[in-house]
């Protein structure tokens, strides 16, 4: 299913979901963080790891409660999927952080249990995202430097003679060659709601995301995949429409 389908389809649902009751139709607003890794095989770069780093979330869920135990989610959202990657040993110092914000739009059934005003839930579903910006932040060496003295000066930890690095802090520029923007994959979640006496509900929810799309093209042979995976929790309300429209 291409993202302009899954679109399409909630579109639809949201659409048609008011001309059949508004008593069980709910939006609100969530905000949260995360801590993303991306899933890759790196045996072929020495001295180099790939490590999880935290971002943040924010999104305006969608909620049509069919019955007290199932419910039809949706939660257009701005989504950080961000790593690092570290040299280690001889290359120790060098880093570059990862900065990718994507705008995602995950469909899902809700199963709750529990009483009238707190319930449990689980949360299963598919996926779409467009990777909508990139910053990287780190450092290089400086072998530029004319002054640099490291290779008379070096530490057995930094054989390289890495002692002066070049920092830099720029927007990342996309390569329509090897860039995939787009990005489809499963999200699970398990969260507690609680509802006001006026109908209202605040909620706290563990999410996790997991992409089965490469983040890059098919561009070269035997290319090793990378998938964004990420952890995060979330709190937020949920108002419902009768609310909205002035009527408790």
């Amino acid at each position: 299913m291409s993202i302009r389908q899954l679109t399409l389809f909630i579109s639809l649902i949201i659409l048609g979901l008011p001309a059949i009751t508004r008593a069980q139709f709910f939006i609100g607003l969530e905000a949260g963080g995360n801590k993303n890794s991306l899933i890759t095989n790196n045996s072929n770069q020495a001295f180099t790891s790939y490590d999880s780093k935290s971002g943040i979330s924010v999104g305006v869920p969608i909620l049509y409660e069919v019955n007290d135990w199932f419910a039809l989610r949706a939660s257009p959202s701005y989504m950080q999927k961000n790593y690092t990657i570290n040299r280690t040993g001889f290359f120790n110092g060098i880093y570059q952080d990862n900065i990718n914000g994507y705008l995602q739009l995950p469909l899902m059934g809700q199963f709750s249990f529990g009483d009238d005003q707190l319930k449990g839930y689980v949360n299963l579903g598919v996926y779409g995202a467009y990777w909508l910006s990139g910053k990287v932040k780190g450092s290089e060496a400086n072998v530029l430097n004319p002054v640099d003295s490291s290779y008379t000066t070096v530490a057995p930890s930094n054989i390289a003679g890495i002692n002066n690095l070049y920092p830099y802090n720029e927007k990342y520029t996309f390569n329509p060659t090897k860039d995939n923007r787009m990005e489809f994959g499963w999200i699970a979640g398990i969260g507690i709601s609680y509802e006001t006496n006026n109908g209202n509900r605040f909620f706290i929810e563990g999410r996790r995301t997991y992409s089965f799309t490469d983040q890059q093209k098919k561009y070269m042979i035997n290319q090793t995949p990378r998938y964004n995976d990420t952890y995060g929790i979330n709190v937020g309300f949920l108002m419902s429409l009768d609310n909205l429209s002035g009527r408790y």
